[in-house]
């Protein structure tokens, strides 16, 4: 799970959970079954591929609503409605539905232009740097983005088959993930592709314990076809406001104010390489079992611990303030040096509980 775009406050492991109409998603269908591993490659080998369709998911993962999460949280709580055109990850355009009318997303290499209905207003942002540490956005819920972020570390020996069945009336091929971390907080991942491009439409994450689905994501219309240039354009509606913005959210809040820098290992796993603008965010583990760390500032460590309390299953232990909402676990933890750290991923109680641990003598 190394590809850019990296969610290292909610780490990797967040999504949503998707009704389809069951007469559809559960009619048999007959295809030659791909053994896993084989499987898993060719979905492995389509991430680069252009597709377009409209998909559906409704978040199942009720991360607490803070001023500084606010758009995670309702990403990952409701339901996105969302038809997209994908040439490449820097060629895209999306249509997110919301209940005032929509928000229409233009991205190429020069960066992005992010059209609200509602208030007739363009915003145009510079592009993001490459390999960038950042929270989620819409297109990141989408069956093949997500795949990516589930599948792109796994194993042959990690993964088995699933009956195939129909996705968006075409047949589609399944294989389920199993993680062999024992750390790992995510019980197995599902994921069907589509037959004939392997591009996977239809993806299901399931904590350790429970039989409802912590997040999935699917495409109710589904084509493997390249959108064309027309499809891809977009053009500034007439009267609209055009503003440029510089990216903010909770990430750059962190970068910005510096601190000390997370240690190089933690729970065994080798820190990734960082970029030099987000050096002290630290990112650690493998597949989907996920940490990322970052040393907060004592106002906005303040905010965030006042919010948490408030969010349904906070706990607090020796080790500090805990949330866990589905797979993702959610820690705020002060060393002996006086340092709060913030850690989120996608592992155990256990394994918050000695990050905790290992972290508290981090920062001298």
């Amino acid at each position: 799970m190394r590809a850019g775009g990296r969610w290292a406050v909610c780490a990797a492991a967040v999504a949503v959970l998707v009704a389809v109409p069951f007469a559809v998603r559960y009619a048999p269908v007959q295809v030659p079954e791909s053994a896993p591993a084989a499987l898993l490659a060719r979905m492995q080998s389509s991430w680069s591929k252009p597709y377009q369709g409209y998909a559906e998911s409704t978040g199942a993962l009720a991360l607490p609503t803070t001023d500084q999460l606010d758009d995670v949280s309702t990403l990952l709580s409701g339901r996105t409605q969302m038809r997209v055109w994908w040439q490449s990850a820097t060629e895209w355009r999306s249509d997110t539905i919301t209940p005032a009318g929509e928000r229409s997303t233009r991205t190429t290499a020069a960066g992005s232009v992010v059209w609200d209905y509602e208030d007739n207003r363009v915003v145009v942002a510079a592009p993001e740097a490459d390999d960038p540490v950042r929270l989620p956005r819409d297109t990141d819920t989408l069956p093949p983005q997500l795949a990516s972020r589930m599948l792109s570390e796994a194993t042959p020996a990690e993964v088995g088959d699933l009956p195939s069945r129909r996705v968006a009336g075409r047949p589609a091929e399944g294989l389920t993930l199993r993680p062999s971390d024992p750390l790992s907080s995510v019980g197995r991942v599902d994921v069907w592709a589509d037959a004939a491009s392997g591009i996977p439409v239809l993806v299901e994450v399931f904590g350790r314990t429970g039989d409802l689905a912590a997040m999935s994501s699917t495409f109710l219309d589904f084509s493997d076809a390249a959108p064309a240039p027309d499809e891809l354009g977009f053009a500034v509606p007439p009267g609209a406001r055009v503003r440029s913005v510089a990216r903010s959210d909770l990430v750059r809040d962190i970068t910005r104010f510096g601190g000390p820098r997370p240690p190089d290992t933690l729970l065994g796993f080798r820190r990734t390489a960082p970029g030099a603008r987000v050096a002290t965010i630290g990112e650690y583990g493998r597949g989907v079992t996920q940490l990322a760390v970052a040393a907060l500032p004592a106002g906005l460590a303040g905010s965030l611990r006042d919010q948490l309390r408030l969010a349904s299953g906070a706990r607090e232990l020796p080790e500090g303030l805990v949330v866990a909402v589905g797979p993702l676990g959610v820690l705020l933890t002060t060393s002996r040096s006086g340092t709060t750290w913030l850690v989120t991923g996608t592992v155990t109680a256990d394994g918050l509980a000695r990050a905790a641990t290992e972290l508290a003598g981090a920062a001298a």
